[in-house]
């Protein structure tokens, strides 16, 4: 049965575990293992190891490593009262699916994570030595893979459960960069016949800035760039925000603007002309784009026009959405850009991004079209350490025992795919190259929105389908 997994996700459902904030969910790990009498490590990152031997007559098998990361992404609506440092994620259930209430779900990774500690938690079922990690900041740094001590291990086979679905393996990943490009802040006196308002973008779908960059979903920063440009004459422009996540594709916009009185009527219609043409353009995608403009506090300062317009022209010109599609495997996307984040402090507006890509050479083109772009606009862009890719291997033998399991199982052929997202997987083959690597997950929807939800039955069938697989190893 499958309840244990569904009641494994709701307790630790209960424990705040958002990227950087993991020392509770950590400790909830090595109490777990504890109470079970199992041996477990934590190291300084957080990461939790728990280590199961062998079941009767599995003692001798080759280890396998079962891994899923602790942390999750917390959005949540604008109109949602939610603390992401103490307060419990909130759940509902709607037919098949589990939600949130107004947040993200936290399914990824935590499906992962409830399938792992059920199989520690069962003594019915076969499996060979475990060897089950934990990983922290997975959704921002990679920083728990990064330091994780490959000397803890023996295995050298592992499923990663942090992506793919039910019906479908992940073979390969793509590889990463963050970078900011930040444009310095410099201010003036605002004119007294001004007028503050709100410009607000709402009202769009977001999504994970990997899995479904293909989708060709509307980025609030861009759109409130458009917005700002369509009403630039006699505009002063006070602060701009936007986003959360850089690994997540913005779904609100907002910027502090100011306007002589008699020009407000003009961009009131202005604007509703371009929402206008922008619902016509994203009519499949993202059907609900709404803007707006409200009364706003009045200020005495404003951003000077030529910084104002380096950070409209950076929300123009910075590049966004799908870049190359893969050559080799049909429909996956190569390279691609997220703008995630605006914000605008007293030194600088500063604009975060997530750069994939499968091939290392077009992540470099990008890169250096970044920096051109900032040369040229008198602002700085800075790259962080990125994240390696997966490479597929089609020899690999615990894909070939996982499809047969699969087939014996459904009687039909799995899904065997890449995915265009950053995976933990690419460390660990860094870590040990001879690695064999497969991942799998239930299938989840609009991850890292607060619409995210995850399919019950499909919960149901890999924890069925993982157990049938521990079997076969």
């Amino acid at each position: 049965m499958s309840k244990i997994v569904f009641e494994i996700f709701e307790e630790i459902s209960q424990i705040p575990r958002g990227s950087g904030n993991e020392q509770a969910i950590s400790d909830y790990l090595m109490n777990f293992a504890k109470k079970r009498g199992l041996n477990a490590k934590q190291d300084s990152a957080l990461n939790v190891v728990i280590y199961k031997e062998g079941s009767a007559g599995y003692e001798n098998h080759a280890p396998l490593i079962l891994q899923s990361h602790m942390d999750m992404v917390c959005e949540k609506n604008s109109d949602t009262v939610h603390d992401f440092l103490k307060d419990p994620i909130s759940l509902r259930t709607e037919g098949d699916f589990l939600y949130a209430n107004g947040t993200t779900l936290g399914a990824d990774n935590g499906v992962g994570m409830a399938i792992s500690l059920a199989a520690l938690d069962a003594n019915d079922i076969a499996h060979p030595p475990l060897e089950v990690i934990f990983t922290s900041e997975e959704e921002t740094t990679m920083k728990g893979i990064s330091a994780l001590d490959a000397s803890w291990l023996k295995a050298r086979r592992m499923i990663n459960m942090d992506s793919g679905s039910d019906t479908a393996f992940c073979v390969g990943c793509a590889g990463g960069v963050r970078f900011e490009l930040s444009v310095p802040v410099k201010k003036e006196a605002l004119p007294q016949d001004m007028i503050c308002k709100h410009l607000t973008v709402r009202g769009l779908k977001g999504g994970h800035s990997g899995v479904e960059i293909h989708l060709g979903l509307a980025n609030s920063i861009r759109i409130l760039g458009r917005a700002l440009d369509c009403i630039k004459d006699n505009m002063c422009i006070v602060s701009l925000s936007g986003g959360l996540k850089t690994n997540a594709i913005p779904r609100e916009a907002d910027a502090i603007i100011a306007l002589p009185a008699s020009e407000v009527g003009k961009a009131e219609q202005l604007l509703s002309n371009l929402q206008s043409t922008l619902r016509e353009e994203y009519r499949t995608q993202d059907p609900d784009i709404s803007l707006a403009l409200t009364e706003a506090e009045p200020q005495k300062e404003c951003l000077s026009q030529t910084c104002a317009k380096k950070a409209v022209a950076a929300m123009l010109l910075l590049p966004y959405g799908v870049l190359h599609m893969s050559y080799d495997i049909p429909d996956l996307v190569e390279t691609s850009n997220n703008i995630g984040v605006m914000t605008t402090s007293d030194k600088q507006i500063l604009f975060e991004c997530a750069l994939r890509s499968s091939v290392p050479s077009r992540r470099d083109l990008i890169k250096t079209q970044v920096e051109a772009l900032a040369e040229s606009m008198l602002v700085k862009a800075e790259f962080a350490h990125g994240y390696p890719s997966w490479t597929y291997n089609p020899s690999s033998p615990l894909l070939a025992i996982a499809v047969k399991q699969f087939k014996e199982m459904y009687n039909k052929e799995p899904e065997i795919a890449a995915v265009h997202a950053g995976l933990e997987c690419g460390f660990m083959m860094e870590k040990i190259p001879e690695m064999d690597i497969i991942s799998y997950c239930a299938k989840m929807y609009d991850a890292h929105t607060p619409h995210e939800h995850l399919s019950i039955s499909s919960t149901e069938r890999v924890w069925e389908y993982t157990k049938a697989l521990l079997k076969a190893l």
